[in-house]
């Protein structure tokens, strides 16, 4: 697989929204030699590819209907993070394996390092579904796993059951996305000029 696929793969479970830290917008332009990049953000594209910069819109359908995750016992959690930057939270899979996730209200689904889950005891292959996912170039359907983690934690919330994707980010210091299959159990309060995110039980 080419590093371009594999950057391709990599946000198939992102969806477009407006740019913040916790909403980022991913584009998409191709340099001289004709290989497309990735990046997040119009102002992480180099300048003079911008004007040929397009944002990305995936679509995901998974193959069989996805299981409706628990909440487990759970209580408010503060994260803290810089302004304008992203919002990277520490996570914890399985109550053993931590990992550090960007927290993207964008994002459909949650995505983890298999190096990750695999660390936590989660087969790639035993029950895993397979998802087929309309991709970014030339709009090729292709192939990623979904996985049940036994429980998921970021701080004192927690989500049991929880069906994610498995998938290499492959970007430095981040093992992933946390996204709305996760977030949307909870009260999520971004306060942008404090650089704080409060997460509530519902």
């Amino acid at each position: 697989m080419t590093r371009a696929a594999a950057a391709a793969l990599a946000i198939l479970v992102l969806t477009c929204s407006v740019t913040s830290p916790a909403r980022a917008q991913i584009y998409r332009w191709t340099d001289e030699q004709g290989t497309a990049h990735f990046a997040e953000g119009l102002a992480n594209v180099p300048a003079r590819y911008r004007s040929q910069a397009v944002m990305v819109s995936p679509r995901l359908s998974p193959a069989a209907p996805v299981m409706a995750p628990a909440r487990g016992p759970s209580r408010e959690t503060v994260i803290r993070f810089s302004p304008g930057r992203q919002i990277i939270v520490e996570a914890r899979v399985n109550g053993s394996v931590t990992c550090r996730l960007m927290l993207d209200t964008g994002a459909a689904a949650t995505l983890i390092s298999p190096r990750v889950l695999e660390a936590a005891g989660v087969s790639l292959t035993d029950g895993a579904q397979v998802v087929r996912a309309r991709g970014l170039a030339r709009d090729a359907e292709v192939e990623v796993q979904r996985v049940v983690v036994d429980s998921l934690e970021v701080g004192g919330a927690r989500v049991d059951r929880l069906m994610v994707v498995a998938y290499d980010m492959e970007m430095p210091h981040t093992d992933g996305l946390l996204g709305q299959d996760f977030l949307a159990l909870f009260n999520v309060s971004i306060d942008s000029g404090a650089g704080v995110v409060t997460l509530d039980p519902k």
